[in-house]
């Protein structure tokens, strides 16, 4: 999450933005004050989400207009401000302010800031206010929201800067189509993903005991029992098939998301997404799927025992026949929260252990992933992110000693060894590569056109080790 956010506040001469800057700061009406305002930078401790922030005010002169135009460009929210007791002032956001920022190709949240309210009076509703505004956020998405205000009261000037802080940092665009008020696809998307990674059980409903892991997750709270009822009580009172017998389906937390937002609360959704690896853009952050993991020339990498038991424990969760093997739809459902199976560009079952029926065997699946965190381990530690490895996925993997000091105490500690095959054509090496694996011999000669590997485990005085053949096509030149 973005940890400085500078607002910026624009809006025709006279409407206040001075004013407000200065009525925040000392928290009274200062009267007489200059008629642009030094830029103020906020201290993170005094925010309500810890971010440093910088508030800039802006003039509407012609002779500013460069200056102006730098600002807007430097901002990350722009605060329009209009005075309510002035209708000119309030058109021109639509004629005027909303159109010059967008053609200066700038992308940034609004908010709409109507200031003076205290000279309004208390003859315009509410609703006279929403109808007037609506159109206006219909047309132009990127305005997150309007605020009314006093600064010579003051009243609710703190609120037009926490909503300004708030459209930065748990923005509705990315989540939420407000003309025709759904989710967006690529948020529906992420909020399946981190459902079916909550479903630990995988029978496609969130039970009390996932519902209070997930919020342990996200929030560091478990919900009390009268809570967890509430909670499903409105999804049922709206979205009956969001709840069943068993707890929340995948509608009903699709429904609390959309519900969250309806009601102004971003940073309840922002922060489930952003606890599962989402970014601003709402992909995957690269942090997230790669964190820093430094491996020295001479060392190699391979899955330490966290990696091995996380791997153990999803095959056991997906092998829903029990029949100790993945099939292709339970290789399928495993992967759903991922990119893909990562080795559909190999060989891939018959590069390690299968059945009879050329399911992956457990000894087959650990065999794979430790030949893949061997020859690619960004791979393995992208994939752990993908399917829920808890905490720092660095955790799954570990470093080998350089081989000088294996062979210095004569004592090898890898358990994850490569070899490379050659020979001549027709020799048989591709035959004794898949006896390596259990696999049947072919009786018709075919010449192997590219190079592949494959991985099975192998017994050394007692342990079990992986041995990883990469066989390899020379080609010559006569």
């Amino acid at each position: 999450m973005r940890r400085i956010v500078r607002i910026l506040l624009v809006g025709d001469d006279g409407v206040g933005k001075s004013t407000l800057i200065t009525s925040l700061i000392k928290e009274t009406f200062v009267p007489n004050i200059q008629h642009v305002v030094p830029e103020v930078t906020i201290p993170p401790e005094v925010t309500p989400e810890n971010v440093i922030t910088h508030i800039v005010d802006s003039s509407a002169r012609p002779e500013h207009r460069e200056q102006l135009e730098l600002e807007i460009k430097k901002s990350h929210v722009i605060c329009i401000v209009y005075s309510v007791d002035d209708e000119h002032t309030f058109n021109r956001l639509a004629s005027y302010w909303l159109p010059y920022i967008r053609g200066l190709g700038v992308n940034v949240p609004v908010v709409l800031v109507g200031n003076k309210i205290d000279l309004r009076g208390d003859h315009v509703a509410n609703q006279s206010l929403e109808d007037e505004i609506i159109p206006i956020m219909n047309e132009f998405k990127e305005v997150e929201t309007c605020v009314e205000c006093s600064a010579k009261q003051p009243l609710n000037v703190s609120e037009v800067f926490y909503f300004a802080q708030k459209a930065v940092l748990h923005p509705t665009a990315p989540l939420y189509d407000s003309r025709e008020h759904v989710l967006k696809p690529a948020c529906i998307d992420a909020l399946k993903r981190i459902f079916n990674l909550c479903d630990i059980d995988k029978d496609g409903v969130l039970n009390d005991n996932e519902l209070n892991e997930f919020q342990r997750k996200c929030f560091n709270a478990p919900l009390q029992q009268q809570e967890l009822e509430g909670v499903k009580e409105v999804v049922r009172e709206h979205e009956p098939n969001g709840v069943n017998e068993v707890g929340l389906t995948e509608l009903g937390f699709l429904f609390l998301h959309t519900l969250f937002i309806q009601r102004g609360r971003l940073e309840t959704t922002w922060t489930v997404l952003r606890k599962f690896g989402y970014g601003d853009d709402l992909s995957l952050r690269e942090d997230f799927l790669f964190p820093p993991f430094e491996v020295q020339h001479d060392c190699s990498v391979e899955l330490s025992p966290n990696g091995y038991q996380f791997f153990a424990d999803i095959f056991q969760v997906f092998d829903k026949d029990k029949d100790g093997a993945l099939k292709d739809s339970e290789l399928a459902s495993l992967f759903a929260t991922t990119p893909g199976n990562p080795w559909t560009n190999s060989e891939f079952p018959h590069t390690t252990i299968t059945n009879e029926a050329g399911a992956v065997t457990l000894q087959g699946w650990l065999a794979q992933w430790s030949m893949t965190t061997l020859l690619d381990y960004k791979t393995t530690l992208s994939y752990l992110a993908y399917l829920g490895f808890e905490g720092d996925t660095t955790a799954a993997l570990k470093k080998t000693k350089p081989k000088k000091i294996d062979k210095k105490r004569n004592k090898v500690q890898r358990n994850v060894f490569l070899v490379y095959v050659f020979g001549a054509a027709g020799s048989g090496k591709t035959s004794l590569l898949r006896a390596f694996v259990n696999k049947p011999f072919m009786d018709v000669y075919t010449p192997t056109t590219r190079s592949f590997s494959l991985v099975n485990s192998v017994e050394i005085k007692g342990e079990e080790k992986y041995l990883v053949v990469c066989f390899i096509i020379v080609t010559t030149k006569i």
